[in-house]
């Protein structure tokens, strides 16, 4: 154990020998790099006093091969009651996206007993110093928590003697999440625990397939307790922008609505950006829609029916709508809004703007978020005592053009681990679908941010629908933010709330 100073101590002692090494030379066993008490005053005004440990956890190369393939670094913060921890608290595992990014997003968001104090003023700029602050609405009053990065991110990494690209694979990437947590679960005897996961972006791609993995694990089935996702690429093939699609550009129109009204370019009057984006489903889900299926057959008067409203929701001319066939990407919309002001607006959250550099196509909501979230990662684990020349690694790099994105069953043409081609189904809805129809009790949330340009409203709406599965299953929650909704303060709290009214729920 450490002392309360968090100094760092390992158990490879406790592990036996060894001949696999990650690439940095250290033994793939359980690790336990560091580890600290303490408090954090929540919203009634009570001291909780948790416990913060960053362990590295050994996984498995295959069901059959229990050789490890690296060490996943899994940051975990639990309750204490009296000094102890209760194991049967629920447990809420949590990941980022990317494909393969360190989760840090999630582990500063506040969902954890801390967040990084992001300014409420929306045009200053990325610059020092960056702050953490305490999170007194965090969720640990309710549930345990584990931040877990890829394998390969974070503290983590792959044994020395492993092909890392051979294991860029969705089934992969879920199969080693699974034998990850259940290492974890089984290590510090939570096994019992119900549990919870909750992924973002590429996060909720991966929290289907997980939880399906879990499922049919070899040490022992999981059945989780429920699934949030949090900016939903689940159902990206269907709604992601393509040039003669009908669907993603119906899907997309909620944010084209609420960002216009946002940046004052909206003929459409509301009290609320609630009551725009309801208008805008209503229209996309009719008229709108109606018109991109009829196409070229479409009336000539009521085309231009059409594209006069959608000036109205979106503030792009109706002359650029008839001109682009009624459909506009995202990415075009965020060019043209605010194009006579010489801005763009941001990809990750639309409420951010910056210069139109010439050549360029600048985020300026990453580049706002970004920098704060790595240097407070690195004074967070250094808060722990976590060396700061321990190597850590946010990303690996770009891996999109490697992926293999298949899934295997139930829709696949060709078997699983076959790299797909575009006429492929990817039916990651299907896995998701399995578990809450297979699971008692199980229930989904669905997040997202309503200028969010990545994963829309309007797409969550399309994957809820397409699902076979009763209302009382299923919740859904807008925020006025954008992919990482927690940037904002106010989006922050209430996400926290809503995610303990959800775990309360599907206890109860």
């Amino acid at each position: 154990m450490t002392d309360k100073d968090g100094v760092c101590f390992t158990d490879e002692a406790k592990e036996p020998k060894s001949a696999v090494a990650a690439a940095d030379g250290r033994p793939c066993v359980w690790r336990t790099v560091a580890q600290r008490d303490a408090t954090v005053t929540v919203t009634d005004g009570s001291a909780l006093d948790y416990r913060e440990t960053l362990t590295l956890v050994p996984v498995r190369r295959s069901d059959a091969d229990a050789r490890p393939v690296g060490t996943m670094s899994v940051t975990s913060f639990e309750k204490l009651a009296d000094g102890r921890i209760d194991a049967r608290r629920p447990v809420l595992a949590m990941f980022n996206g990317g494909p393969i990014v360190a989760s840090t997003a999630l582990l500063l968001s506040g969902i954890g007993p801390c967040r990084i104090a992001f300014s409420d003023d929306l045009d200053v700029g990325a610059r020092g110093p960056f702050a953490l602050e305490d999170s007194a609405h965090t969720v640990l009053t309710d549930c345990d928590i584990l931040v877990m990065d890829p394998i390969g991110c974070g503290y983590g990494t792959y044994a020395a003697d492993v092909d890392v690209k051979e294991r860029y694979t969705a089934l992969e990437d879920a199969r080693q999440f699974a034998d990850g947590l259940v290492t974890w679960l089984t290590r510090t005897g939570r096994i019992g625990s119900p549990v919870f996961i909750l992924g973002e972006s590429y996060g909720t791609v991966r929290a289907p397939l997980l939880a399906r993995a879990l499922l049919e694990h070899p040490q022992g089935a999981v059945a989780i307790s429920g699934t949030i996702l949090m900016g939903a690429t689940t159902n990206i093939q269907e709604v992601h922008d393509r040039l003669r699609s009908i669907v993603a550009p119906a899907a997309s129109l909620s944010l084209m609505a609420a960002t216009a009204w946002y940046h004052g370019k909206s003929g459409i009057e509301a009290d609320d950006v609630a009551q725009v984006i309801d208008a805008a489903r209503e229209y996309a889900q009719g008229p709108y829609l109606r018109a991109l299926w009829q196409g070229s057959r479409c009336p000539q008067d009521e085309r231009e029916k059409v594209a006069a409203r959608l000036e109205e929701f979106t503030g792009i001319g109706a002359g650029e709508w008839l001109r682009s066939r009624l459909n506009i990407s995202k990415n075009e919309f965020r060019a043209r809004l605010l194009r006579d002001e010489g801005r763009v607006l941001g990809v990750y959250d639309a409420r951010y703007s910056a210069k139109a550099e010439f050549g360029q196509d600048p985020d300026p909501s990453d580049l706002r978020i970004s920098p704060a979230i790595h240097a407070c990662a690195m004074d967070f684990y250094a808060s722990m005592g976590v060396p700061r020349d321990l190597p850590r690694t946010e990303s690996p790099g770009d891996v999109w053009p490697q992926w293999d994105w298949s899934v295997g069953d139930p829709s696949d043409s060709v078997a699983a681990g076959t790299r797909k081609s575009p006429f492929d189904e990817f039916d990651y809805t299907g896995a998701l679908e399995y578990c809450l129809t297979q699971i008692d009790g199980c229930r989904l949330m669905v997040v997202n941010g309503c200028y969010d340009t990545i994963t829309t409203v309007g797409a969550a709406d399309a994957l809820i629908a397409s699902m076979d599965v009763t209302a009382d299953q299923v919740e859904q929650r807008i925020y006025p933010a954008g992919h990482m909704t927690y940037t904002d303060r106010a989006s922050a709290r209430q996400l926290d709330d809503d995610l303990v009214s959800f775990i309360r729920a599907t206890l109860r």
